[in-house]
């Protein structure tokens, strides 16, 4: 099942490989401002898109280990 939520601009995929473990990563770029600090930051959609982003884990948490949020918007003060 495709990840879907609003202010979703892209989904892809990676692997982490450390000294201890290998982890599955979903990386999901946002045209959201993630820094709290900025004054575009909206509260409300991050709070959504993490929720989303906690649920899609829950249900592939068997093929995904983290998931990395990103944002796409330059000006991050």
């Amino acid at each position: 099942m495709a990840f879907k939520s609003p202010h979703v601009s892209l989904v892809s995929f990676s692997i982490e490989i450390g000294a201890a473990a290998t982890t599955n990563v979903m990386q999901i770029e946002t045209d959201l401002h993630l820094n709290t600090r900025h004054p575009s930051y909206d509260t409300a959609a991050i709070e959504r898109l993490v929720r989303d982003a906690q649920s899609y884990l829950a249900g592939n948490a068997d093929q995904i280990t983290q998931i990395r949020l990103v944002s796409n918007r330059s000006g991050q003060t």
